[in-house]
């Protein structure tokens, strides 16, 4: 989405944030309008001005678009979780996973690892409110995991109603969700069981809202540790839209905060997107994620498109004739079509020959040697298009292991193999590019594997007097282009939410497919 310039002149008479007449335009940069100190510390969270702005849009709800051009690396904005939720099984206060059988709190009987959790902060929010109340019924009448995260997300915006005025602004697709079956565990389940412990006066409607807004928008939460500490909903960061092929990366701190940064150049009046799904799976898969996850039918310029941006990456092989099948159009379960003798197939089929090698993809040994793993990418290029997603996933991890396993050291490797290498990575980083662009930390990761196997050939060729001073100053320049590049992708060093493990922890906890 692109601003005209009248709706840019809106940002200083209007509030950037939640579009009412502006009280004053932002005296740091003079490109947005404020309504009060409570947007002003969204815009300026930190001392430093946040370059979007919040549009709204018939078709996409709010989404978030720059007021200025925005450079690759630079921030595009800060967050904090407004509440963080437990992932089933894991200790209250400390999120570990539950010994067995676990301790439950002497106040509340809630789950806990041990005595010293009791004293938790995290635990603390929902002991408190829980303890209070005279009723019997607690673990056993409800999923804990989930009434907790709902209790923790009620109790931060009561005490803190600009974060709720945040937080009921994002989406929750209530409606959609009211249409589902498992629907009637929320109604008829947690609801009561929540409005029974602390929030007496609350209107089941707004829980049913809060259960659904924390589906729609959570992020596994890491805080720069690597480790799940639970599923957190990031208010200004959940405003962001997806693409398939988007703009900006996200970084987990240890201070608790996710940065939101540009990985490409941002003109001015573009909209900024995040991504639900990174780029390693195809269509086939991806898009009914966002159906079933998201409650949208993603139209970005990749799911539009049944060749993926030309890269092929669902792609599949005509059992009659071998030539490539795709989809006949970009609706999510148009048929497929054989490009040579134009055979058709039902979507679900080609799904099921999906999910079935999927299957065998997961289930192969990562001990497994070179060879062997090139025989399954063999095997598996008779069914798919060669850079199929499931065929990339391999060859990432051929990429990786000549070179580093033991027997495959570059030291080790004949030229053959050292050229197999080079041409995994350059395959990988043409097709990735398309799918992905702008500074990346897997593109860095990649280039980082190729500079060596580059290196060695270089050498070996000079040395074989195979190139001449200028090719080889040539070769050189290019190595020393490629670590640069790779240096300014590992800058996106981050600890990023999950995929479908969020998901799969969410779906336990609420007793849900979310």
């Amino acid at each position: 989405m692109e601003m005209n310039k009248d709706s840019m002149m809106d940002f200083t008479r209007t509030c950037f944030w939640c579009g009412v007449e502006a009280m004053e335009m932002c005296g740091q940069c003079n490109l947005v309008g404020i309504c009060g100190e409570n947007h002003l510390n969204i815009h300026r969270p930190s001392g430093s001005c946040l370059p979007f702005a919040v549009q709204h849009s018939d078709e996409k709800g709010h989404l978030l678009v720059a007021v200025r051009d925005i450079k690759p690396y630079e921030i595009v904005l800060t967050d904090q979780p407004a509440a963080i939720g437990p992932f089933p099984g894991t200790c209250l206060a400390c999120s570990a996973s539950l010994p067995q059988p676990f301790y439950q709190c002497s106040r509340c009987d809630l789950p806990l690892c041990g005595p010293s959790c009791e004293e938790g902060q995290m635990h603390l929010q929902e002991c408190q409110m829980i303890q209070k109340t005279e009723n019997g019924e607690r673990e056993d009448a409800v999923d804990v995991f989930s009434a907790v995260g709902v209790i923790r997300m009620l109790k931060k915006m009561r005490d803190h109603p600009e974060v709720m005025d945040m937080v009921l602004r994002l989406m929750d697709h209530l409606e959609e969700r009211r249409a589902e079956e498992i629907w009637t565990d929320v109604t008829g389940s947690l609801v009561p069981w929540i409005t029974s412990h602390g929030f007496g006066g609350i209107e089941p409607e707004l829980v049913e809202r809060i259960v659904g807004i924390i589906r729609t928008n959570s992020v596994k939460w890491t805080a720069g540790s690597g480790q799940p500490l639970g599923y957190a909903v990031c208010p200004v960061y959940s405003v962001l839209n997806h693409s398939c092929v988007n703009n900006t990366t996200d970084t987990q701190t240890q201070k608790g905060e996710i940065i939101v940064r540009a990985t490409m150049l941002i003109r001015q009046g573009e909209e900024i997107f995040t991504q639900y799904r990174g780029p390693t799976q195809g269509n086939v898969l991806r898009r009914q994620d966002f159906l079933e996850y998201w409650k949208f039918s993603c139209t970005c310029p990749r799911c539009s498109d049944p060749t993926e941006l030309g890269t092929m990456a669902s792609a599949m092989k005509c059992e009659e004739c071998g030539a490539t099948v795709l989809p006949a159009s970009s609706a999510i379960h148009s048929d497929w079509v054989c490009g040579g003798c134009g055979k058709e197939e039902p979507a679900r089929g080609m799904v099921l020959r999906v999910r079935r090698m999927q299957q065998q993809l997961d289930l192969f040994s990562p001990a497994e040697s070179p060879e062997a793993w090139e025989a399954l990418l063999s095997q598996f290029q008779t069914e798919l298009h060669e850079d199929h997603f499931l065929c990339m996933n391999i060859k990432r991890v051929l990429l990786t292991m000549y070179g580093a396993r033991e027997g495959y050291r570059m030291e080790q490797l004949p030229r053959l193999l050292i050229d197999r290498k080079i041409e995994l990575c350059r395959n990988y980083v043409a097709i990735f590019s398309r799918l992905e662009p702008g500074f990346r930390q897997w593109r860095g990761e990649v280039l980082e594997e190729m500079v060596g196997p580059l290196t060695v050939c270089i050498n070996q060729d000079m040395e074989n007097n195979n190139l001449s001073q200028i090719q080889y100053i040539k070769k050189i320049k290019e190595v020393i282009g490629l670590v640069k590049e790779a240096a300014k992708c590992r800058q996106f060093e981050e600890t990023r939410k999950d995929d479908k493990g969020l998901y799969q922890a969410l779906e336990k906890s609420f007793k849900a497919n979310i």
